[in-house]
C-alpha cells in the first residue's frame, strides 16, 4: 500500500514538474471553476435537446432537397405529378442521409456550443446555421 501511494507521488510529482505552470489569475481560476458545472450541464443539455432538433432540421431539409432534384430528372419540380413520383424516393433518401447529419451536426453543436455558450440557441441547433 505504501509502495504504490509513493509510485503515485513520484508520478504526479515529475508530471507536475514538467507541465507548464497555469498563467490564469486567481479570479479568472474561480471563474472557470464555478462555470465547470454550468458548461458541462449546458454541453449535456445541447447534446439531448439540440441532436433530435438538428435531425428534425436535416431530414426535412434533405427530403426537400432530395425531392426536388429527383422531380427534375423526371419532368420538373414546378408541377405535381413529377413531385409526388419524386417524393417516393426522395423522403426515404432524405431521411436516411439527414438523420446521419443531423446525429452529427447535433453532438457538434451541443459540445462546442454548450461548452463556449452555455444554454444557447446555438447549443441547442437552433440557431441560423446548422453548421
Amino acid at each position: 500500500m505504501k509502495s504504490t501511494f509513493s509510485a503515485l507521488a513520484a508520478a504526479a510529482f515529475t508530471i507536475g514538474s514538467v507541465l507548464p505552470a497555469s498563467a490564469d489569475e486567481p479570479m479568472g481560476m474561480l471563474k472557470n471553476t464555478a462555470m465547470f458545472p454550468v458548461r458541462a450541464l449546458g454541453v449535456g443539455a445541447g447534446m439531448v435537446v439540440g441532436t433530435p432538433v438538428a435531425v428534425t432540421r436535416r431530414v426535412s431539409n434533405r427530403c426537400i432537397g432530395y425531392t426536388g432534384t429527383f422531380a427534375d430528372k423526371i419532368g420538373g419540380k414546378d408541377s405535381l405529378p413529377p413531385v409526388l413520383f419524386a417524393s417516393v424516393l426522395g423522403v426515404p433518401f432524405g431521411m436516411i442521409a439527414g438523420s446521419a447529419e443531423g446525429v452529427y451536426f447535433g453532438g457538434k453543436n451541443g459540445i462546442v456550443h454548450g461548452a463556449q455558450k452555455p444554454f444557447s440557441i446555438e447549443s441547442f441547433s437552433l440557431g441560423e446555421e446548422l453548421e
